[in-house]
């Protein structure tokens, strides 16, 4: 007569053989280039460093060789952060019913508020504070991002990015064209820093 030996329980995957948790497996942005968050970041980045090289020969000197220094230590932390510093990527949360809708109508408003800032500056005359608008605009069309993505970086983004073009536009209205440029630069400057810093917080679950 032989015996049957009961069945094993199954692997628990999130612990190991005993019994302790398994660590979350890390990896670098650099190696995951189509995670969202990764994803998101290069653009980020990308758009960061035009608002930077595009805006700071604008500035006296010797500030333009300023900025470009400090785009270059912004670029080196975003890149450790974001690329090279091994770390436990974030699960996504599933966006929102009509995200897609969101996305279209901010860009659309984006665009509207580029087209309606510089008719408005025109009519003025104070065209050179066009940076200042683009920055109030591409910083209003992230807002909405916050909770149709369930990101809430893009709101700490959005709300920073139209202050500091709030902040130029005013000050260009008092000083020149000079502040709205320095908004820009700044622009660029907190774009790599907040997505430099949202890779490094503790991974979270997403919420339902």
């Amino acid at each position: 007569m032989t015996s049957t030996r009961p069945a094993s329980p199954p692997a628990d995957p999130e612990v190991d053989p005993g019994g302790h948790p398994r660590p979350e497996e890390r990896s670098r942005g650099l190696w995951s280039p189509l995670h969202p968050q990764v994803i998101g970041a290069l653009v980020g980045a990308s758009g960061g460093t035009a608002f930077v090289l595009a805006n700071r020969g604008a500035l006296p000197d010797p500030w333009p060789t300023v900025a470009l220094l400090a785009w270059l230590v912004a670029l080196a932390g975003w890149a450790w952060t974001v690329l090279l510093r091994p770390r436990h990527l974030p699960p996504i949360a599933p966006a929102r019913p009509g995200a897609g809708v969101v996305y279209v109508v901010s860009v659309a408003g984006m665009l509207a508020g580029f087209a309606a800032g510089r008719v408005l500056l025109e009519a003025a005359g104070h065209p050179g504070l066009m940076p200042a608008v683009v920055v109030v605009a591409v910083g209003l069309h992230f807002v909405p991002f916050a909770r149709a993505f369930r990101a809430p970086v893009f709101g700490v983004l959005g709300w920073t990015l139209a202050a500091v073009g709030f902040a130029g536009l005013l000050l260009g209205l008092a000083l020149g064209a000079g502040a709205a440029a320095l908004a820009a630069v700044l622009t660029g400057l907190v774009m790599l820093g907040v997505m430099a810093l949202d890779a490094v917080r503790p991974a979270v679950e997403p919420s339902a």
